[in-house]
């Protein structure tokens, strides 16, 4: 997650399914905050769906609305974070949003503070730019090992995984999280400018019936598989 970025259609979809995750829960986020200063990244893009309310808006209204507001006011170095915090669209969240370190042994500290600030939810969202780790861990992805720290009996994870090419993504996906015991999974894929996977695992069939039911009204935008 990076301030630049905050309000793009990712988040539009993040928050549009989180919203609809939440009801009778208490969610925690945890931002995998990067600052991303030496990327140059094409930016504009993942803006222009605010420019076509037509297309977009009717799928969540007040997120769009909020989001516009926040992306129009021109906030930077970790404003945007701070608007989206406080914006109202998320009442009563926890967030978890210390820049993630490098250093293993501080990587160390600061997965046992994540841990510990979001002891009382029993829904938690990941964010970070990649997803769950492959070969190596980077600040911009999730390690396995504070996946496993996270899961409890009475909660739910999320998970954000960008598209990275690989064949059979989705069932990759899940293999990854059944490697620590997890037995019920469900993946919502975004088809919003570039492809981005929802995790969901450790749930029950009321958070089950809510993603059904956000499939069926996000239609050609989303695609849903069950493990």
């Amino acid at each position: 997650m990076q301030d630049r970025w905050t309000g793009n259609i990712g988040d539009f979809g993040k928050l549009a399914l989180l919203r609809q995750l939440m009801e009778g829960r208490q969610l925690a986020i945890c931002w995998y905050l990067t600052n991303g200063l030496s990327e140059q990244p094409n930016e504009g893009k993942y803006f222009d769906y605010l420019k076509h309310p037509a297309e977009f808006r009717h799928l969540a209204p007040e997120i769009f609305d909020t989001l516009k507001q926040i992306v129009d006011s021109g906030k930077t170095n970790m404003h945007r974070i701070d608007a989206l915090e406080n914006c109202g669209l998320l009442n009563g969240t926890l967030f978890h949003r210390r820049e993630v370190p490098r250093r293993a042994s501080l990587r160390e500290i600061w997965a046992r503070d994540l841990v510990d600030s979001i002891s009382e939810a029993d829904l938690v969202f990941l964010d970070p730019d990649n997803g769950i780790e492959g070969n190596r861990v980077t600040p911009k992805h999730v390690a396995l090992a504070e996946i496993a720290a996270l899961r409890r009996e009475d909660r739910a994870l999320v998970l954000v995984q960008r598209q990275s090419g690989r064949q059979s993504e989705a069932k990759f996906l899940a293999e990854r999280l059944r490697s620590l015991g997890c037995r019920r999974i469900e993946l919502i894929r975004f088809r919003l400018i570039s492809s981005r996977f929802f995790v969901v695992a450790d749930h029950d069939n009321v958070i089950s019936d809510r993603i059904a039911s956000f499939s069926r009204k996000w239609g050609k935008w989303v695609n849903t598989y069950w493990f």
